[in-house]
């Protein structure tokens, strides 16, 4: 194989691996399936493998819980002057600034709405208020109750960035664009009193587990006990104000991966401590870009490339593909544990194991190739047509070659063996020749290509070098040409005292690789692929048929024109498929009586063997001659059914 085809072979795999890459990149990124899974794959490592971290000193959580709402006379709304004592207490105690995470959207008693709203307006701490609007659910008389109780009073949204898949809130929540402008979420407007910017992005939450596993990192107080808790427990804190309810305002996190829905899913009010403390703390997590990801995506392509290349058996490429999965995945959780760095896991594995497979069928194509051209190439005859068409396009003395769909013929002496060990070579070699040049003087006038003759057997196709549409025409005329010539030289031989054998034919229509094989000084225009393998047995399976000329079904099908009687469905030794098998017949031949009656007893054959028998045996006793329906009986009486015939031999 030249550097050229080898730089060109290079070139291909490379370029398959890059568009698995690409693939595999844009699947990740538009099919629920894989991005579900890199997602959880992703929230495994928050769940189980985040770095400790201790208890935040600046943000602390006011919980309303179910004991603090068995404190007042009614659950919903909050009581509002319980709200309004709880601000005040908190300003007192030193808190730093509030967050309250509640949607003040409708009236409660008189006398407590306008405490709170007082209060609201009194504090003298940096103070945002959770809001909402008819996207949130909110009715117009909720929303214009809200904007009007708030007015002068900052509010901001407190959505969350929710995956539309799963409902895992995975990411810092942007903001809302609300006349012209974006309003930042409830933790980034607090963040903001204190010189941070929104990110104006989803950036991924930095989530984290205190010194337990089933503690988040944020000291956590009843909202109804603040008053007569120390004042340093607030002191220089930020406090956020919610509720801590079983059934109200919990979220799913990434938590849920491993620990389940109920323990994974976190208060809301917690959630934006986390967004608070992160932004505060300018904890940034690092993320890969698309381009890197697709870096380390075509670089694992390419080592999974140059891994398939190297000679080993199933179990060890298993294993080795097993490792690499185990180790993408060791190194993305240590990545996250030690750099707080996520990387994408499933794309990678299958990208290797994509890229293993792909280039391990390439380098077996190719091997196999290979040893098809060394085996054939300096053992088959070449057409002069076409030798004189390839001298006068030097191009095409270039060694390669092309997949195209040709028509195969292969024919085969009955009985070589033997002529051979009765007659004397002086007699033989005249009688052989003139034989094998007929039969090849027959494929060429037809326009076909002499591929080799070997002994006794000549072979051919026809649609290649040039392109012939009726190739499968072709090929069949020219094996009804072959076997009208096989039987007459048979008979002037036998007239001459040499008992000459019968010629068989097969004809096959499918794909090969066809072209040039050899060097710039000896060269070989040949074919090499599963279809003339099978031509060469549809020949071979003349002797059990009876027939002389079998024709698949793949040529029958692209014949516009010509007579065929069915032979059955035979499954090729070294098969597991039947193909359909014809014999054609010529003109006279279709329009006689016994092709008529041949074609109503295979009917029955297909659906009553009992009246098949009895018409197969009326058949051959009008014509003994036909051998294929002799066959057809002897089937029969053996008890086989159906037109499906397994060979035995090759």
């Amino acid at each position: 194989m030249g550097w050229a085809s080898r730089i060109w072979g290079l070139l291909q795999i490379v370029a398959t691996l890059a568009v698995t890459v690409l693939a595999i990149l844009a699947a990740t990124r538009t099919t629920t399936f894989l991005g579900t899974a890199e997602h959880w794959a992703a929230d495994v490592r928050v769940s189980e493998f985040s770095a400790p971290r201790g208890i935040s000193e600046k943000i602390v959580v006011a919980a309303i819980t179910e004991e603090t709402l068995a404190t007042f006379p009614y659950r919903s709304p909050v009581d509002r002057g319980f709200v309004a004592r709880l601000l005040s207490d908190l300003e007192a105690k030193g808190a730093r600034a509030i967050g309250l995470d509640m949607l003040l959207d409708q009236p409660t008693e008189k006398e407590k709405d306008e405490a709170l709203a007082a209060a609201l307006r009194s504090l003298a701490i940096p103070m945002v208020v959770a809001s909402a609007d008819a996207e949130e659910g909110l009715s117009a008389e909720q929303a214009a109750f809200l904007n009007d109780y708030l007015e002068g009073v900052e509010t901001a949204p407190a959505n969350f960035a929710k995956d539309p898949i799963d409902g895992t809130v995975r990411w810092i929540f942007p903001g809302k664009i609300k006349d012209g402008r974006l309003h930042p979420g409830l933790a980034t407007a607090i963040a903001g009193h204190f010189g941070i910017k929104a990110p104006g992005r989803l950036v991924p939450i930095v989530y984290g587990a205190a010194d337990s596993p089933n503690i988040h990192p944020f000291r956590t107080y009843l909202a109804h006990e603040i008053g007569v808790l120390p004042k340093s427990w607030f002191d220089g804190k930020i406090v956020l104000v919610g509720a801590d309810l079983p059934l109200i305002d919990r979220h799913r996190t990434p938590f849920a991966a491993t620990r389940g829905i109920a323990r994974g899913s976190l208060p809301g009010v917690v959630i934006h401590a986390y967004v608070l403390e992160q932004l505060l703390e300018g904890r940034t997590p690092w993320e890969i870009g698309l381009i890197q990801e697709a870096a380390l995506l075509l670089a694992l392509a390419l080592i999974a490339a140059a891994l398939a290349r190297f000679d080993m058996p199933l179990p060890a490429k298993t294993v080795l593909n097993l490792f690499v999965i185990a180790a993408l995945w060791g190194g993305g959780i240590a990545l996250y544990r030690f750099a707080g760095a996520m990387i994408p896991v499933v794309s990678p594995g299958l990208v290797f194991i994509s890229s293993f497979g792909i280039a391990t069928a390439y380098y077996r194509r190719r091997e196999r190739q290979l040893k098809r051209f060394l085996r054939r190439a300096f053992s088959q005859y070449v057409s002069p047509s076409v030798v004189d068409r390839l001298v006068a396009d030097p191009g095409r003395l270039s060694l390669g070659g092309e997949k195209r769909r040709l028509s195969i013929v292969f024919s085969d002496l009955a009985g070589f063996t033997t002529i051979c060990e009765h007659t004397d070579p002086p007699r033989l070699v005249p009688v052989l020749n003139a034989y094998l040049d007929g039969l090849s003087q027959i494929l060429i006038d037809h326009g076909g290509t002499l591929d080799g003759i070997a002994g006794d057997s000549v072979y051919g196709f026809f649609g290649a070098p040039e392109d012939q549409p009726d190739h499968a025409e072709r090929a069949v005329a020219c094996a009804l040409d072959m076997d009208r010539f096989g039987q007459r030289f048979a008979a002037e031989q036998d007239a001459g005292g040499l008992k000459f054998g019968i010629t068989r034919i097969g004809v096959h229509t499918g794909s090969a690789t066809v072209g040039n094989f050899g060097g710039e000084k000896r060269f070989n225009y040949t074919a090499l692929g599963d279809a003339i393998n099978t031509a060469a047995r549809l020949e071979s399976v003349n002797k059990s048929l009876g027939t002389r000329v079998c024709v698949s079904g793949d040529t029958v099908a692209e014949c516009s024109t010509g007579d065929f009687r069915p032979v059955g469905d035979l499954i090729l030794k070294g098969k597991t498929v039947a193909i359909g098998v014809f014999e054609p017949l010529s003109a006279e031949q279709a329009a006689a009586p016994q092709t008529a009656a041949y074609f109503e007893a295979f009917d029955l054959m297909k659906r009553s063997p009992g009246e098949a028998l009895d018409a197969f045996e009326r058949l051959v006793a009008m014509y003994p001659e036909d051998g294929l329906a002799s066959t057809h009986l002897k089937r029969l009486k053996a008890g086989e059914d159906g037109v499906v015939i397994r060979q035995t031999e090759k």
